[in-house]
């Protein structure tokens, strides 16, 4: 699908002669929307080179710590920069709200129109869902509970819900969001706790319920420029042009909520 790059001059500088690499470390979440926001800079500088790692905010962190090459990061919380940033590998003035998703119950299935406007509207509707969940004995796919952004939303919506540990049994762990999605994609579950950009755009699930924002902490996903030795006009050029308003339709279109 063609984009067009309206209001993006600014970002129409002659490209160095010189490849230059940035190497991203993204939420898993938003690989689908970087694949072709990464196609976009390519048009722009076609001699810079993007290296994108995807995984959990959580991994993605550690991997920073410890020394990982890291240019720019995306994180699917604030949790995570916060840690980075408190060991000082976070430019801290670069730390910006990126872009907002919301949590979901989705199941695998193909999409009918009223399953994408099925909503949760308060307490006792959103834990009725999950109990006949629950009634028919189902398994439903989490992200990591402790760790993991996805899983950690999950966790405090359940923890609003209903005593975790009775439903502990049903709870099919996932390492990321991403992989969450592919589980019952796959059918090795029928039901998951997904972020909405996710399920809506997969052709094998179907919404369920759209949880209320008021169960969990917002979703904000976070955009910082990770400390590096050397610093190059590259990593200045991704790191604005992650803010554009280009690369926001963009996420938006794909079922991201503007912050």
């Amino acid at each position: 699908m063609k984009y067009k790059l309206q209001g993006l001059c600014v970002f129409l500088l002659s490209a160095c002669a010189q490849a230059e690499t940035v190497y991203i470390s993204a939420a898993a979440s938003l690989a689908p929307s970087l694949t072709i926001i990464e196609s976009l800079y390519k048009e722009l500088y076609p001699n810079d080179n993007l290296v994108l790692n995807y995984a959990s905010s959580s991994v993605l962190a550690r991997q920073i710590q410890y020394g990982a090459p890291a240019d720019i990061y995306l994180s699917a919380n604030e949790k995570w920069i916060n840690y980075l940033s408190e060991k000082n590998r976070i430019e801290g003035e670069s730390i910006t709200p990126f872009i907002d998703n919301q949590l979901v119950i989705a199941k695998t299935g193909q999409k009918t129109h009223s399953a994408l406007t099925q909503r949760c509207f308060d307490q006792a509707s959103t834990k009725s869902t999950f109990q006949n969940i629950y009634k028919q004995n189902k398994k439903i796919v989490v992200a990591d509970l402790a760790h993991v952004p996805l899983g950690i939303y999950t966790k405090q919506t359940l923890n609003a819900l209903v005593d975790v540990s009775d439903y502990q049994s049903l709870l099919i762990p996932s390492a990321n969001a991403r992989s969450a999605l592919a589980f019952i994609e796959q059918g090795q579950a029928e039901f998951a706790f997904l972020y909405y950009s996710d399920a809506i755009n997969s052709k094998k699930v179907e919404l369920v319920c759209i949880i209320p924002s008021d169960f969990h902490d917002p979703i904000s996903y976070y955009l910082a420029k990770v400390v590096t030795k050397n610093s190059n006009k590259a990593k200045q050029n991704v790191y604005n042009f992650l803010q554009s308003e280009v690369v926001k339709n963009i996420l938006v279109k794909h079922g991201f909520l503007e912050h």
